[in-house]
């Protein structure tokens, strides 16, 4: 037996949230009390830590393959376990793209080896492409649990409106990084800060959101669900509320980064805070907690993307974007 003593014990399903001891037979809990006696159990002191149920996130690379010398799969699963996180599903913007059937059993073969449950989405369009549809069936009977091109946005509305019908036709969904290039400038910057600081043309709110209201509005038209990736405009969660008060299978996801931290942070950390999209303004900081609170965001999902510390401690500009 293990028994948990003295940890935070938290269940959204019951709404339990106290300070309690857990005891867990043959992997299982049998017992939540204020206080357990166990002669002969293993007992861990959870003092000041949470006990939950294992977290989920939807949204994580962990670069297999192709890209290893930044993550593998294994490594990715001890950080996810080490957080607390039981299961992760993989985004496909790796090298190969996940893209056929034999890429995604060779990457579900090396997942299955790991202790926690590791999944993965296949690509929206062969080899991000943004132009065939992969064999959406074929690809869910081998495993896939969703497709996303994400990393790349599908510039076609054409293309977004076949997925979508296909991704209804098999009762799936697909999810979408929402950028529109030629509204962008230089990734990583939100347009503010990299105007008035760095003297470049960054990334807009209205690339995200313009894309987003087209999306959204054909996946009304389709009834497919679609998954919206990591909003950080208040404008966005605006346009997700809307469709969903139209009826669209619209569900949103935002990551931690975009409630927690804004564009001022590119001042003191430099590269290493730099990400797509960018960190925002403090009121899109607001909207996005607020979208929270009120239901219209329903996961928070990490975008788990490492990259080599080479990579990483590059200067935060290319010197030909150097005035």
């Amino acid at each position: 037996m293990l028994l948990i003593k003295n940890g935070r014990v938290m269940d959204p399903k019951s709404g339990l949230d106290q300070v309690c001891d857990v005891l867990v037979e043959d992997g299982k809990i049998v017992k939540i009390a204020p206080e357990i006696k166990e002669e002969g159990a293993e007992t861990i002191d959870a003092t000041g830590l949470v006990v939950a149920p294992g977290l989920v996130d939807i949204h994580v690379h962990f670069r297999e393959p192709g890209q290893t010398h930044k993550e593998d799969i294994h490594t990715g699963a001890l950080a996810a376990a080490a957080g607390g996180f039981t299961t992760v599903v993989m985004m496909a913007n790796t090298s190969p793209t996940i893209s056929d059937v034999e890429t995604l059993k060779e990457v579900l073969q090396s997942a299955a080896k790991e202790k926690i449950n590791v999944k993965t989405v296949a690509t929206i369009t062969k080899n991000f492409n943004g132009q065939d549809l992969t064999d959406f069936k074929a690809l869910l009977e081998a495993g896939a649990v969703g497709f996303s091109d994400d990393g790349i946005p599908l510039e076609s509305s054409k293309v977004v409106k076949e997925a979508m019908e296909e991704a209804k036709k098999l009762n799936t969904f697909i999810s979408l990084h929402e950028e529109d290039p030629g509204l962008n400038g230089i990734l990583g910057f939100n347009e503010n800060i990299a105007k008035e600081h760095f003297h470049i043309c960054g990334a807009t709110g209205v690339a995200e959101y313009a894309m987003m209201a087209r999306d959204v509005m054909i996946a009304y038209a389709t009834k497919a669900h679609v998954h919206i990736q990591h909003l950080s405009k208040e404008e966005s969660v605006k346009v997700v509320e809307f469709a969903q008060g139209l009826g669209a299978q619209v569900t949103a996801e935002v990551a931690p980064q975009h409630f927690s931290k804004t564009e001022a942070l590119l001042l003191t950390q430099g590269s290493n805070a730099k990400m797509n999209p960018p960190l925002r303004l403090e009121s899109d900081r607001r909207a996005v907690i607020e979208g929270l609170k009120s239901g219209v965001i329903t996961v928070i999902a990490t975008d788990h993307a490492p990259h080599h510390a080479d990579e990483k401690m590059l200067r935060i500009l290319p010197k030909r974007h150097l005035v």
